[in-house]
């Protein structure tokens, strides 16, 4: 039989695909031992393996544990001796129905995982951002890390301007258009919105004037990828926060294209 082949050929000992994982390279070794010479006490065992007795121990209670030795008591002394080969032939069918079901159980974890990936999450990520340079680093990522290249924004150009002065001309746009990302722009109703509503094509944006439904906004809400930004104007002290939620960033898109169509 193939399986008393292979635990007999102790001299040119080798294992079956996957057997590390079901018997230790000791445990392979006594039990190769003891299908060889039947059975035997501990001592014997210990010649034949060069393994000393201290450690042989251990390891026939594993096999014991396992089932694949069983002891018996002759003389005082005890005895170990392996299981018929037929019956270790179905233990290790056993076993490998066992890892094939892991194996499968371990597949459906894996698809659930990444289907959960997909799944829009609750978990929130929050940067915030202080003075003039942070303000500039957080827009700064509404063009760089902005796969989808379009940005949704709801503006107070009059705020927006005064705050940040030519910042957004000389600096913003002509990188946000370097890479390519578009805006479509809901802004708020002052002669500044009039004149940027009228500038769309030579900004990469669309935009329309709410009239009447904002007045002192005073903030500027840009919603990209996974994420909301969110400038808060203040000529002293302007400041912003990035929420990068996938829930969050979803929500505030389908407010904006109401907005949009109702505008």
């Amino acid at each position: 039989m193939i399986f008393v082949k292979l635990l007999t050929q102790f001299d040119n000992w080798y294992i079956m695909p996957n057997m590390n994982e079901l018997l230790n390279k000791k445990e392979q070794t006594v039990l190769a031992c003891l299908y060889k010479i039947k059975n035997c006490a501990v001592g014997r065992l210990a010649k034949e393996t060069i393994l000393n007795r201290t450690s042989l121990y251990p390891i026939l209670e594993g096999l014991i544990k396992k089932g694949l030795v069983f002891s018996s008591v002759q003389n005082g002394v005890a005895i170990y001796e392996a299981i018929e080969s037929r019956l270790f032939k179905e233990w290790l069918k056993n076993k490998k129905k066992e890892l094939a079901d892991q194996a499968s159980l371990l597949e459906d974890w894996l698809e659930k995982s990444q289907s959960l990936k997909q799944t829009p999450s609750l978990v929130s990520k929050l940067k915030y951002f202080e003075g003039f340079d942070g303000v500039k680093a957080m827009y700064a990522d509404t063009w760089r890390n902005n796969k989808d290249k379009t940005i949704y924004a709801i503006t107070d150009v009059r705020a927006a301007v005064s705050t940040m002065g030519k910042f957004f001309y000389n600096e913003y746009m002509p990188a946000r258009m370097a890479h390519g990302v578009k805006v479509k722009d809901i802004m708020t109703e002052s002669k500044e919105g009039l004149r940027e509503v009228k500038m769309t094509e030579q900004y990469l944006r669309e935009a329309k004037l709410a009239k009447g439904l904002f007045e002192n906004l005073n903030v500027e809400i840009n919603i990209y990828d996974n994420k909301l930004a969110i400038a808060a104007y203040d000529k002293e002290k302007p400041c912003g926060v990035i929420i990068e939620n996938e829930k969050i960033a979803s929500a505030m898109k389908n407010i904006f294209q109401y907005l949009w169509k109702q505008t």
